[in-house]
């Protein structure tokens, strides 16, 4: 009899619970309740610009304030562990950027406290291909110009970067594998700061995405000498790939929303559902195109995957991409 109590007990528990966290997920989000999106990098850089555009659309779509935190620092580690610690509830989440991510726990003197099974993916935004840019004063006209440069005087090139082992980094650690060089790189805490690095001449490289020298491309201040894509960039198809200049250098960083793990399904599928059709709206695809970033989304089930094959491409690649 006590048997039967004890295990009635238990069950009535179980069941208040999943009836308490149904209900939440089913009021989700409560109206005037904020929902925080971490930005694991520095204001101003395409990850912060495309979520700040996300965060707009969101707020419109679920009727609640959607606000942005930058919590920069270790290459979005320190963000990224933030959210590991967050509550499930779907008011905490953040940007994650792919495969730098998978850097973090992949590596084990970063003493990382998460691993993928730490994330609930909500949906990737967009993808962005990496580039090597110089001021237009520079005497490296072409990409071979640079690494000859290198070749002469090894570690004398200054390369800024958004973090170490950023996705911008290990392009420069491709390179120098590439081309048997060795180059100066500078970490930054995001792409903005790397940017301003270049622009006031206290690097002598841009190490980014084809976003982050768009802009000031468009205006005649820097020179893109390549890009590491498969084919050159619609944001700027004049550049030639590395690869066509004998360099194989494939790099490229998908960004995408991320909550703690155990969030409900019902908070994660209105959140998915909002995302999704902030993407599909022409206003949010067009300054997508300005910005020079690809819309690329996909949802929880395809982000998951995308992450699974990302972290097995990155396992034997660590090793060897490790400066």
């Amino acid at each position: 009899m006590n048997w039967f109590r004890q295990v009635s007990k238990v069950a009535l528990t179980l069941a208040a619970a999943l009836s308490i966290g149904a209900a939440g997920a089913q009021t989700f989000p409560v109206k005037g309740k904020p929902i925080t999106i971490i930005v694991p990098y520095a204001a101003g850089g395409v990850t912060d610009t495309g979520a700040r555009m996300m965060a707009a659309g969101m707020e419109k779509e679920l009727g609640t304030p959607v606000q942005i935190v930058n919590k920069a620092g270790a290459a979005s580690q320190l963000g990224l562990t933030e959210l590991s610690r967050s509550a499930p509830d779907g008011y905490t989440l953040s940007y994650a950027v792919l495969p730098t991510i998978t850097t973090h726990y992949l590596d084990p003197t970063r003493a990382a406290v998460y691993t993928r099974a730490n994330f609930q993916p909500i949906g990737l935004h967009h993808l962005t291909w990496m580039m090597l840019a110089v001021r237009t004063d520079s005497p490296y006209k072409t990409l071979r110009d640079l690494v000859e440069a290198a070749r002469a005087k090894p570690e004398s090139i200054k390369i800024s970067d958004s973090g170490l082992m950023a996705v911008p980094h290990s392009q420069v650690l491709m390179l120098e594998r590439a081309a048997d060089v060795r180059f100066a790189s500078v970490h930054f805490a995001g792409g903005a700061p790397s940017v301003t690095a270049l622009l006031g001449g206290h690097v002598d490289v841009l190490a980014g995405s084809t976003a982050d020298a768009l802009a000031n491309k468009k205006t005649g201040l820097f020179r893109v000498l390549g890009v590491a894509a498969e084919a050159p960039d619609s944001s700027m198809p004049e550049v030639p790939t590395m690869t066509s200049q004998g360099y194989n250098v494939l790099a490229a960083s998908a960004s995408g929303i991320l909550a703690p793990a155990g969030t409900p399904k019902p908070v994660v599928d209105v959140l998915t559902a909002a995302m999704k059709k902030v993407i599909a709206s022409k206003e949010h695809g067009d300054k997508l195109v300005e910005l020079g970033i690809g819309a690329y989304y996909r949802d929880p089930e395809a982000y998951t995957q995308y992450w699974i094959d990302t972290e097995t491409r990155m396992k034997p690649l660590m090793q060897t991409l490790k400066p």
